[in-house]
Order: structure tokens, then C-alpha cells, then sequence
């Protein structure tokens, strides 16, 4: 018997037990949907969206301090052996380095906000306003008043400015430790009122220029910090191995974004894990419902595969019946799932969920649940329905391949 024989009568089989056909089709349909959703989804939100907002939000691509930076307790982060001076120059080197595309030179120190009643702990952050405007989410998140510009001020989150009921024009005292060690008060003027959405940023960190910085801290035109951004995460190591290169001496300490996010590559391992299990999970299923559903074609089949045998089939040709009607709807359930899976994976890789409201209750900013997904994806997914589809049939074709022909004529 030729191929193209029992691929027709594969065919017609399908249609004959088109309930079972349908059952199968969905079955496979649904699992490769939900394969290929996931996947995109996995790498849009919990790869690509997750280590951006880390990046943007807190880290950068690669940041520069000094060794001693982080060998000193919060209120002593301002010292001689913590500060760069000349800053400018090394950032104008950095700057030459392709594949970098903003230097955010940053004085930080930790003091007190104070509306002249009341204080809290926060994070002072000096920055150049210029740089910060291409890389930074704080200019596009002003919700009140203006960024720093040239203005002589600050700018503090949305939750300090409802907690300290304070207005733009209001002057807004800043306390923190000098280089010398000793306390320092600056009176500066409230430009701006932020909302990232990120409830540790809004509540935690007030930004001003790095002149107000200098001045609060006793310190004369320098930075303690320097974030690097760069045009793709993918370029991370190849810079980071040029700046080490360069500045390997041991005053600098040079860090990429995964030194300050070793809790986020363990989740993304965590995660990894856990869709690892679910996506086995359903190809048990699947696996389960083919084999299931073709065992009961073997039964109710058992006389018209005597039939076929005493008209002459042989035994691989039975096989490769019960394998081709198998994989017909492997092929048509794959096409299906690719559909249903590629509906909400589109509308998420164009559109997107805003996620901004769970920030409060989450470590990192979220924001948007997006999907990124690629053409071997759908792949995968074809080649994971077409195997499972496989599997699914091997034992029940085997099984009727090696019916007797005098039991299965027998058979009622």
C-alpha cells in the first residue's frame, strides 16, 4: 500500500469521527495556544520589561564609585576616599566608549526633609538636570510645577509632598552630613512634584542640582557616582570589559546592573522554573488526551483493522495509519493553537496591560505586562504540538499494528 493511500484513508478516518477529530484538534489547539502565549509573555514581561525597569529605575546598564564607597555606613556615603573629582574628564572618556549614550554623574547622600514641623529619612540625589532628561524617569513623571532645569530648587515624590502637605513655592529644609562629618541645613524651594508609580522612588528620594548638592555637602564640584546607560542591554559585558581595561586600578569599583540585581536574576531562575513545570504540565495533558482518545479509536476499530489486514495491510502500514491520522491533527491542532495563542500575544506586543498600581506591593517597577514574542516561538510551539501529537499515538498505533487478524474479525 502507498503512502499517499493511507494518508487519504487518514483523512477520511478524521472526518468519519469528527468528534474525536475536533476533541484532539482542541485539545492540542489549546495547549500550543497557551505554549506560544507564554513564552512571549515570559520574555516580555519577566525578561525584557522587568530588567528595564530595573536598569531605568535603579541600576543602569554599569555604574562607576569608588572602592570605599560601599565600605561606608549610609551616613558617612560623603568622605575624601568616596568622591571623583575631575569628574567631567572621566566622563567625557566614558562617553567615547561605543555603545554608551549617557553618563548620569550623581552626588547621593542620605539626610532629612523637613517642612519646618516635621522630618523624614531620605535619599538626596544631586544630578546634572541635562543628562537626566534623556535617561531618567523622573523629568516625564512632573506631575506639579517643573523639573530642575536651571531652577534653584528641588523636587521631591508625590507621597512626601501629600505626607509634608506641601505646595510648589514652599521652602522645603534639607539636612545631611558635610565631608567634614558635620551637619549642614539647605533651604531650597519646591519646583516640582513627581509620580513614577514605583513606591520606594516616590516616598524615599528628593532630587535637586548637583550645585545645591556640592553645597550641602561641603564638597566642591565632584560626584560619588556614576550611572551608565547604554543603547542595548546586549552590549553590557563588551563595555563593561572596555572600562575595566581601562580603569582596572584599585581605586574604581565597576558593577553591571546584574551585580545590583542578583535578587531579580533569582526570581527571573525561580520563575524559569516554575513555567518550566507549567508548560510540561500541559504537555502531559495533551500527551494524555491523544493517547487516550486514540486507545479508543484502537477498540472501536478492532474489526476494520482485522479487515484491513485480511485484505492485505501489513503490520507498519496499520502504524503508519493510526500515526498519520495522529498527526493530521497534531498539524491542524498546532495551526489552531498558533491562532489562539497569537490573539492576545499580539495585542499585548502592540498594546500591553498597565500594571502601574501594583507597584506599592511589588519590589520592582512593573508597569506594563507586554509580550515579546519571536518567530521560532511559534516554532517551538508547532514542533512541541506535532511531538506531543506523536507520543500521544505511539503506544495505541503500536497496539494495533500488532493485532491478530483472526481475534480482530472476531471481535464484535
Amino acid at each position: 500500500m502507498n503512502f499517499k493511500t493511507i494518508f487519504i484513508l487518514a483523512l477520511k478516518n478524521l472526518k468519519r469521527h469528527y468528534r474525536r477529530t475536533i476533541i484532539n484538534i482542541l485539545s492540542i489547539g489549546i495547549s500550543v495556544g497557551i505554549m506560544f502565549f507564554f513564552i512571549g509573555y515570559y520574555r516580555g514581561t519577566y525578561i525584557i520589561m522587568m530588567r528595564e525597569s530595573f536598569i531605568k529605575y535603579q541600576s543602569g546598564h554599569i555604574q562607576i564609585n569608588t572602592k570605599k564607597f560601599d565600605d561606608k555606613k549610609i551616613q558617612h556615603y560623603i568622605t575624601k576616599d568616596t568622591i571623583m573629582t575631575n569628574y567631567k574628564i572621566f566622563t567625557k572618556e566614558i562617553l567615547q566608549i561605543p555603545n554608551v549614550i549617557v553618563v548620569s554623574d550623581r552626588l547621593i547622600n542620605y539626610g532629612f526633609l523637613s517642612n519646618g514641623k516635621e522630618k523624614m529619612v531620605v535619599q538626596i540625589i544631586g544630578v546634572d538636570p541635562e543628562n537626566e532628561k534623556e535617561i531618567s524617569i523622573i523629568p516625564g513623571s512632573i506631575k506639579k510645577g517643573n523639573y530642575l532645569d536651571e531652577q534653584d530648587g528641588i523636587v521631591i515624590g508625590k507621597k512626601v509632598q501629600e505626607l509634608f502637605n506641601l505646595n510648589i513655592g514652599d521652602i522645603c529644609y534639607i539636612q545631611s552630613q558635610t565631608i567634614n562629618n558635620t551637619p549642614n541645613i539647605l533651604l531650597l524651594p519646591l519646583v516640582g512634584v513627581y509620580e513614577t508609580g514605583f513606591y520606594d522612588l516616590d516616598k524615599n528620594v528628593v532630587f535637586t542640582n548637583l550645585k545645591n548638592a556640592n553645597i550641602l555637602f561641603y564638597t566642591d564640584n565632584v560626584v560619588n557616582k556614576k550611572i551608565i546607560y547604554l543603547n542595548d542591554i546586549k552590549n553590557t559585558n563588551k563595555v563593561y570589559s572596555q572600562l575595566k581595561n581601562k580603569y582596572y586600578d584599585d581605586k574604581y569599583e565597576i558593577n553591571t546592573w546584574e551585580y545590583y540585581g542578583q535578587a531579580l536574576l533569582e526570581n527571573e531562575k525561580s520563575d524559569g522554573i516554575f513555567y518550566t513545570i507549567f508548560m510540561l504540565i500541559l504537555i502531559f495533558i495533551s500527551i494524555s488526551t491523544i493517547m487516550s482518545t486514540m486507545y479508543m479509536s484502537v477498540f472501536e476499530r478492532v474489526r476494520e483493522i482485522g479487515t484491513l489486514r485480511s485484505i492485505g495491510w501489513k503490520k507498519n502500514e496499520i502504524f503508519k495509519l493510526f500515526i498519520l491520522e495522529a498527526l493530521c491533527i497534531g498539524l491542524f491542532g498546532s495551526f489552531l493553537g498558533i491562532i489562539i495563542g497569537g490573539i492576545p500575544t499580539l495585542y499585548l506586543q502592540y498594546v500591553g496591560i498597565e500594571y502601574s498600581k501594583m507597584s506599592e506591593v511589588i519590589s520592582i517597577p512593573i508597569f506594563k505586562i507586554i509580550s515579546r514574542s519571536e518567530l521560532i516561538d511559534i516554532f517551538i510551539s508547532f514542533f512541541v504540538g506535532m511531538i506531543s501529537t506523536y507520543l500521544g499515538a505511539l503506544f495505541p498505533a503500536t497496539k494495533a499494528s500488532k493485532m491478530l487478524v483472526v481475534e480482530a474479525l472476531r471481535t464484535n
